[in-house]
């Protein structure tokens, strides 16, 4: 229920939303705009998906005196959450991370990246301004890496950390996170391959690799950085990339 009201809220906020993110990061108007839209359709998506989070039940088929027992399983909540969200996709991936965390009944810190905290800011914000929200269920903390996530991916009461950025620092979070034996996802950075067969529309490929190598500046972590041509049409897709 207070997924999809915040997805209202951002509704009603879309235009201020939009004009953050491309104040703070810089990205154009429309790109910005479709960010927005996947942020709203993503915290309706998980309010359904919280419906889907069950146990089940299944009758114990062994020998002895243990046999056809009734074994229950149950999920429950992990607790607080840490939640570290990089400057390329701020709002986007706020929510990616916001969300599912808010639907399987955990609450959490979110610590905004310090180069484009706004979008995300607000969001926290609209948040807190649904009525009869519990204050605290989200918490925004900007700041430097060293500093506020640093303190977030050590903290004792923090039991899951959800990670996107650098390989190098996802190893610092995965190390910390260790250390008390956190639940951790990381996201990390990589060399994602566009795969090019020789049965394929040379036009599409061309125009694909072109379009998803350079979206959001390069700065996207499914950017196909290496492409893997079958060597019998290598150079006709060559020649065209070049045409």
């Amino acid at each position: 229920m207070f997924l999809n009201k915040w997805a209202d809220k951002m509704d009603e906020n879309m235009d201020e939303l939009i004009t953050l993110e491309c104040e703070d990061n810089g990205k154009p108007y429309e790109f910005a705009q479709f960010d927005m839209y996947m942020c709203t359709m993503m915290a309706r998506y998980y309010a359904g998906l919280a419906m889907e989070i069950t146990g089940s039940a299944h009758c114990r088929d062994t020998f002895g005196p243990y046999n056809n027992q009734i074994v229950y399983e149950r999920r429950e909540p992990v607790g607080i959450s840490g939640l570290i969200s990089p400057w390329n996709f701020p709002a986007l991936l706020g929510v990616m991370k916001m969300a599912p965390m808010l639907a399987a009944g955990c609450t959490g810190v979110l610590k905004n990246p310090e180069l484009t905290p706004l979008s995300t800011l607000r969001m926290v914000e609209l948040w807190h301004e649904i009525d009869g929200m519990i204050p605290g269920v989200i918490n925004s903390v900007p700041g430097l890496g060293a500093d506020a996530g640093e303190a977030l991916t050590g903290h004792p009461l923090v039991r899951k950390l959800s990670f996107t950025g650098s390989t190098a620092t996802g190893k610092r979070v995965m190390a910390r996170a260790s250390e008390s034996m956190k639940r951790c996802t990381l996201e990390l950075g990589g060399k994602s391959p566009l795969v090019v067969f020789a049965d394929a529309d040379m036009d599409k490929a061309v125009s694909t690799a072109a379009a998803m190598g350079f979206l959001n500046s390069g700065q996207f972590c499914g950017a196909p950085t290496r492409l893997i041509v079958e060597e019998s049409c290598y150079d006709e897709f060559c020649a065209k990339m070049v045409a």
